[in-house]
């Protein structure tokens, strides 16, 4: 640091700035459980799910329905192509490819996911009949159903990343369940597919058989078809059902939905409303409203599944999001808990509640959060940092004078409401140099006028002593303009200015600068380092 410079510091303590809404990280106090359950099972990275598919899968010996919205594992798809060749009658539901091909990717169907799904329509296309819609969305498997009824209702996809990698639910299905569900989805194979696929390489337009009626209501089974929103009407008893206590989870949110109002609707009345959701920005405002209604909304990175619990003793699981699309239109499958299985539900949220990565806050202080945070903020998710103190380094700023080294801080850069990533701290330790003002390069020296001349302003004693010297050693020769020591500049702007060369200079630069009405002093820029 030169000669005129100085740096100065202040910290600034930023604990009482109020965040946008906040997802805070949490610290995990338990596993979830195991993966395998009585009748409810997680997936998971055992494996264990896929293993209850392909063994369910195995077990068939004259007719399987599979219904997913996209079918990408191998050992899934060699277990239908095994229950094929051996004779079993195989029957697969799937969103059309248009449906895939719009759907945002969000680590949910990216490119390989969706290449091998492609790869195994070709690989089952004449084994197996398989039929697609642009509104299935539904998730089971059904084997056997008039003989020897076994199924899944599940809320993962059949594919290696919702089997082992998100937050799943599946559903063992009582034999009157797999009866029930049989029905809803023979209507929809026959009377709601819009495409075939036989064999490759292509779909196939078909048109409804008209054969198959929609069924009436059952005892278990909700649906959501182009003629019953019973999944919405479903979710909204079990949400009026409870007394004081509900946890929800789902992948997709709709802020205007009526099932989610009312879940909000409940949290303002002092009910205990817990939300699992993935962190995502398309859900934010719907999970914002939630959080600020008064539920604790917990954050996944993967969590795909789709429940309702009540502490009535009813529950439910499907395969719909809580949204328009999902409770009000497309064709989706849901089973109605009770009583124990409702309860095991219960354990498999709360397991899942405990090991949540993040909170949703709706407004914290800066000094209540502390490591990795996602800030909601026009409308994106902004990723930060918290550190307890940051050292900042400010722009440097020039002082009006050499002779006094002096100015306020600089302004921290705008944080347009939250703090920049360098920022994000309790206190800034901010630091700033101040320099001394320049000579500019194109300033013109000014000459004292000769004595007695025009221009010369009143001098103190001393200075005019001097000049009475100067005028006595001036007698018989003309007086003529001299220069100030040190030299007065006056700078483009028309500020006359006393520039010096080192610090010894400074009392007579501030003599001078009395002299010809407090000027400024400045550092000729060639002279800096001295």
């Amino acid at each position: 640091m030169d000669t005129w410079t100085k740096q100065y510091t202040r910290v600034i303590d930023q604990r009482s700035f109020r965040l946008p809404p906040t997802w805070i990280s949490r610290k995990r106090e338990s596993a979830s459980g195991p993966e395998h359950g009585g009748t409810v099972h997680i997936s998971g990275q055992g494996g264990e799910l896929r293993r209850r598919v392909t063994d369910l899968l195995a077990s068939a010996r004259k007719k399987v329905v599979v219904s997913s919205f996209l079918l990408a594992d191998r050992e899934v798809e060699d277990a239908i192509m095994e229950a094929a060749k051996n004779g079993v009658r195989v029957y697969v539901m799937l969103a059309s490819e248009a449906r895939l091909g719009s759907e945002p990717r969000g680590g949910e169907f990216h490119q390989e996911v969706l290449a091998q799904h492609k790869s195994m329509l070709n690989r089952l296309g004449g084994y197996v009949l398989i039929r697609s819609a642009s509104h299935f969305h539904a998730k089971m498997i059904l084997v056997d159903p008039e003989e020897r009824p076994a199924g899944l209702l599940l809320t993962a996809n059949l594919t290696r990343e919702a089997l082992e990698r998100n937050e799943e639910l599946a559903v063992e299905l009582t034999p009157a369940e797999v009866k029930e569900a049989a029905v809803i989805v023979r209507w929809a194979l026959w009377e709601s597919a819009e495409h075939e696929f036989v064999e490759p390489p292509n779909f196939r337009a078909v048109k409804p058989l008209g054969r198959v009626d929609h069924p009436a209501p059952s005892p278990h089974i909700r649906a959501t078809t182009s003629s019953v929103t019973q999944l919405r009407e479903e979710a909204i008893d079990l949400i009026d059902s409870a007394s004081r206590e509900l946890a929800v989870a789902s992948f997709g949110w709709d802020a205007g939905h009526p099932v989610v109002e009312r879940l909000g609707a409940r949290a303002r009345q002092g009910f205990s409303v817990t939300v699992l959701a993935r962190v995502r920005p398309q859900v934010m405002p719907a999970l914002v409203a939630l959080a600020e209604a008064g539920a604790r909304v917990l954050g996944f990175k993967w969590l795909h599944a789709k429940a309702l619990w009540a502490d009535s003793g009813r529950a439910l699981v499907m395969s719909a999001n809580l949204e328009k699309r999902g409770l009000d239109e497309g064709f989706e499958l849901g089973l109605r808990l009770e009583d124990e299985r409702a309860e095991e539900l219960r354990m498999r949220l709360e397991g899942w509640s405990s090991q949540a990565a993040w909170e949703l806050r709706t407004a914290p202080a800066l000094g209540e959060v502390a490591g990795d945070v996602r800030v909601w903020h026009e409308n994106q998710l902004h990723e930060r940092d918290v550190k307890p103190r940051l050292p900042v380094d400010l722009d440097a700023v020039t002082a009006a004078s050499a002779l006094d080294l002096r100015a306020p801080a600089p302004d921290l850069p705008p944080g347009n409401g939250l703090p920049q990533p360098g920022h994000a701290a309790h206190e800034l330790e901010c630091r700033w140099l101040v320099r001394a003002p320049e000579l500019h390069p194109k300033a013109k020296e000014v000459m004292r006028p000769a004595a007695g001349g025009p221009g010369t302003r009143k001098r103190s004693s001393a200075s005019e002593s001097r000049a009475k010297a100067a005028s006595r050693a001036a007698v018989g020769r003309k007086a003529k303009p001299t220069p100030y020591e040190p030299p007065v500049f006056k700078q483009p702007d028309g500020k006359l200015v006393v520039a010096v060369r080192s610090p010894e200079e400074i009392p007579d630069a501030r003599r001078v600068a009395e002299e010809v009405g407090g000027a400024a002093v400045v550092v000729r820029g060639q002279d800096r380092s001295r």
